[in-house]
């Protein structure tokens, strides 16, 4: 699975959302649902498509059953 991620329009850094979708084909292929979102880098709530965002692919450690080694 691959986290949704947008782009905060203030900061212009990235905002990871928590969701975790698993697409194959893109995430142009997901309904079109419009999510509003408390930004935690600039405080504002910020509206996009799905569409308008990207997947991150998870990083070796946060794999299912991945152990972390501290």
């Amino acid at each position: 699975m691959s986290t949704l991620v947008f782009q905060c329009p203030k900061t212009g850094r990235p905002i990871d959302t928590g969701l975790d979708i698993a697409v194959h084909s893109g995430i142009q292929n997901i309904q079109p649902i419009t999510l509003r979102v408390l930004c935690p880098l600039c405080g504002n709530h910020h509206v996009w498509k799905i569409a308008d965002g990207w997947l991150r692919e998870p990083q070796p450690h946060q794999r299912t059953g991945a152990w972390r080694e501290l």
